[in-house]
């Protein structure tokens, strides 16, 4: 990009080049003000140069370049950047739309939005783009954190293997893009070199300072920086840690002093962004900051201090953004020392527009620029003009502060005028945009009511400008604006509504209102506040009547409402979305994704069964660009079709996408399966997979059995009772969950033994000739014995009696005498007791 005034280098690019001598003047305003300061100079000790860099012109392309063609980035803002270990550059944005841009260069309306993202850059390309969630459902990079509505990223340092990213956390205020509070800091980190993602924690600070608008790591210590908006007016602050780990404890500067309590920070500097940049440059520390004591200035400035604290000198005036002239805000300045071609400060800063019509139809708007400026300051000693003399300082109107002050002489002198807000706490008198020329008298407004202000003159020659003039004071006196006259409101198809009102001098904010009169809305709510003369508010809702008022926002408060006016926003049903695509998912539902219609709206989601030969049901619903059907049946195939929906109702359906549901076999095995063996029967017991059926295998080891047999009937839940056991034997079981889509892997055996049924205590005795009693003692009741016998004497086989026994007694006769028989129980398994012998009376 090119600034003016200008010097071109010997490459033909344009930088901006400021002499020492021009800003002599700003560093007296600094020894006024702030103490004593240091000059942006080195005593003609040049800092040390590296090699190579890139040029701002390659940067600001390298982005728009990567914004049309990537179709991933299409615009963000904050852009902090840090050199990792291996060399390569992390970029780091906050709000990131993502997409590409139509064949007209505009920001479709389909384009999401995340609130941070990242991108590596390798040599002098951009690679890829680094977010949360997925590439069909992305997400920040970091979280908003509970309770809060987003979250946008400060600067980052590398420590040890990881980076780390301070976080400020924010919840909205208002429907307006101004319209949101801090909630805190947060820290996230990751992992090193492939940026895994770590844990995200929240920091021990408080919400009135949004810490991490620049870190510096800097000898023993890593100093942070923040950013107080209080009012109107932004103040920085300053921390600092041992180390390079900013996870140890935090110190904070008081204006004298470190201190653990951060409710003691001090404000050092005033009129900065809520980002900028601060760096070490050769012998003096240099902060490059958005000029913020101006609402919606377009001036970027430099101060320059001994100290990472300051006091710092200056301001020194860099560059006047071309892009605020054109309507657009500019903002958040920062500094690349890293990629810094040598003697050149590297900036970038932030473009943006509060009118969404605008950002839309154009987005390359979007994305950041970059500017090179000659540094140090040139050490030329040639004299400027004397400085004038004679200011006064006196109420000229509403709100407005008539200057005077006694000519300089000379050839070719006009004059620059300079403010501070004594009462906002500003700590630098800052330049006024309108230049009064040669004239010796000035008009300034945009004053606020009740606040005490200095000024001062300086005069300018071909040899360079003056110091400050001494300075002269007024209070202001500044009655609120007139209402808006002349309201107008046209209605856009989406149901957005756009007002319009008439320039008011000296009202840079207005306030927008609506009332929803069909819903009987009592008193009017916000829908936010804005610069220019238009907003677009909304989506409103279809048919209802509204109406709109707006308040002017002066130096002197608030204006009385305007007259209202009414609008009935049409709202267009939406157009039909994309095809959406289907992914099949393991546990037998199918996710839908499609692209995002337009911000804001809910979408219906139809499913017939195609294999059963069904019709569309009733829609399911979904608030964004995902839907889960749940569990479908395994193998079917399933049709489906999105519509979007706003207040004006349903549009066209997509084409449709058909998928077959497939549940895949589990594919966890049980664990902790206990087995509790019983008489005849073993209780199994198992940790769940989260399937609801299993499988019961088993395998009997007593009786050689080599394989597992499944029983005939599967068991719901995680508790099973296997019956028809052989008492006595040794068992092996296993467990494993199924489902539609097969069985899963086995959980590990476990073996028991059941306990043993026979009988103890086997006894035989003779009570008469040919008798024989024989007793025991059961293992349980319930049980029957088959009785062996044989006549031992006789040499004989075991006999089975055919008749079972039960109870634990048993009776033989017609036995021979003199002879001895033994006698033995079986068990109906086969099982038998050992002998018991008698001799046979």
């Amino acid at each position: 990009m090119t600034v003016s005034p200008s010097n071109e280098d010997d490459g033909g690019r344009i930088v901006k080049k400021v002499t020492r001598r021009a800003l002599g003047g700003l560093v007296v305003a600094a020894l006024v003000v702030g103490g004593v300061a240091a000059a942006a100079s080195w005593n003609d000790e040049d800092p040390p140069e590296k090699a190579g860099g890139l040029s701002a012109e390659h940067l600001t392309t390298m982005f728009q370049q990567y914004g049309n063609t990537s179709g991933s980035w299409l615009g963000a803002d904050r852009t902090a950047s840090l050199k990792l270990p291996d060399n390569r550059i992390l970029w780091l944005f906050s709000d990131t739309f993502l997409g590409k841009p139509g064949p007209d260069g505009s920001r479709p309306r389909t384009s999401g939005l995340i609130n941070n993202s990242a991108i590596t850059q390798t040599g002098a390309a951009l690679g890829a783009l680094h977010y949360g969630g997925s590439s069909a459902a992305p997400s920040a990079l970091v979280p908003a954190g509970k309770g809060n509505d987003f979250a946008w990223v400060g600067d980052a340092a590398v420590s040890g293997e990881s980076v780390q990213v301070l976080v400020n956390r924010y919840q909205r205020s208002g429907p307006g893009p101004l319209d949101h509070r801090l909630t805190g800091t947060a820290l996230a980190s990751f992992g090193l070199p492939d940026l895994t993602t770590g844990p995200v924690r929240d920091l021990p600070l408080g919400s009135r300072v949004s810490w991490g608008s620049e870190v510096l790591p800097d000898g023993e210590f890593t100093y942070v920086y923040g950013t107080e908006a209080a009012g109107d007016m932004k103040f920085a602050h300053l921390a600092r840690v041992r180390g390079t780990d900013l996870t140890a404890p935090w110190e904070f500067w008081t204006g004298a002093a470190w201190t653990a309590t951060e409710a003691q920070s001090a404000r050092i500097l005033s009129g900065v962004g809520t980002n900028y940049g601060m760096r070490r440059i050769g012998d003096r520390y240099v902060l490059v900051t958005h000029e913020n004591n101006r609402t919606f200035s377009g001036d970027f400035v430099a101060y320059t201090a001994e100290s990472p604290a300051g006091p710092f000198g200056g301001p020194h005036y860099l560059f006047d953004a071309p892009e605020a002239k054109a309507g657009h805000i500019v903002y958040d300045a920062d500094l690349h020392t890293d990629l810094a071609r040598p003697g050149r400060l590297l900036i970038s800063y932030n473009v943006n527009n509060l009118d969404e019509e605008v950002t839309y139809g154009d987005a390359s708007i979007y994305r950041p620029r970059f500017v090179e400026v000659e540094w140090p300051l040139d050490g030329s000693s040639e004299e400027g003009p004397d400085t004038p003399s004679g200011l006064t300082a006196a109420p000229d109107g509403a709100g407005i502060a008539g200057l005077a002050w006694q000519p300089v002489g000379g050839d070719g002198i006009s004059y620059r005028v300079y403010r501070r807000d004594v009462t906002d706490g500003q700590t630098h008198f800052v330049r006024l945009p309108d230049s009064p020329g040669s004239a010796t008298t000035f008009r300034t407004d945009f004053l606020v009511n009740g606040h005490d202000y200095e000024f001062a003159v300086t005069a300018v020659d071909g040899d360079g400008e003056s110091p400050l003039s001494a300075p002269a004071t007024m209070r202001a006196a500044v009655p609120p604006p007139a209402a808006p006259e002349g309201i107008r409101v046209d209605t856009l198809a989406d149901g957005r509504v756009t007002v319009h009102w008439p320039e008011i001098p000296f009202v840079q904010l207005f306030k927008v209102f609506q009332r929803d009169l069909t819903a009987g809305q009592g008193d009017p709510v916000t829908a936010g506040t804005y610069p220019g003369r238009s907003a677009t508010i909304g989506p409103l809702r279809h048919g209802h009547d509204y109406e709109i008022t707006v308040v002017a926002v002066g130096g002197g408060g608030d204006s009385r409402p305007s007259a209202p006016v009414r609008a009935r926003p049409t709202v267009a049903k939406p157009p039909a979305p994309q095809r959406p695509s289907a992914q099949v998912r393991s546990d037998g539902s199918i996710r839908l994704t499609w692209p995002q219609v337009a911000p804001g709206l809910s979408y219906q989601v139809f499913r017939r069964d195609v294999t059963d030969g069904g019709d569309f049901g009733p829609p399911g619903l979904a608030t964004g660009t995902t839907f889960d059907t749940g569990r479908l049946v395994h193998g079917h195939e399933y049709e489906f079709t999105v519509a979007a929906v706003n207040s004006g109702g349903a549009g066209e359906r997509s084409p449709g996408v058909r998928a077959t549901a497939d549940v895949a076999a589990p594919d966890e095995a049980p664990t902790r399966l206990v087995a509790d063996p019983g008489p005849g029967r073993v209780e199994l017991s198992w940790r769940s997979t989260g399937s609801r059926w299993y499988w019961v295998f088993r395998r009997d080891v007593t009786a050689g059995a080599r394989d597992f047999t499944r029983e005939e009937i599967p068991v719901e839940g995680t508790r099973a009772t296997v019956h028809n056991l052989v008492d006595g034997h040794q068992y092996e079981f296993a467990v494993a969950a199924f489902g539609d889509g097969g069985v899963g892997p086995q959980s590990k055996v476990v073996r028991t033994r059941l306990p043993s049924a026979l009988p103890t205590g086997l006894a035989a005795r003779s009570d008469g000739p040919g008798a024989v009693t024989v007793t025991w003692n059961e293992a349980r009741s319930g049980l029957s014995y088959r009785i062996q016998l044989r006549d031992a004497t006789a040499g004989e086989g075991w006999i089975t009696d055919p008749f079972p026994v039960t109870g634990n007694r048993f009776e033989k006769t017609l036995l021979t005498g003199g002879h001895r028989y033994e006698f033995r129980l079986q068990l109906a398994d086969g099982s038998t007791t050992p002998a018991a012998s008698v001799t046979v009376k």
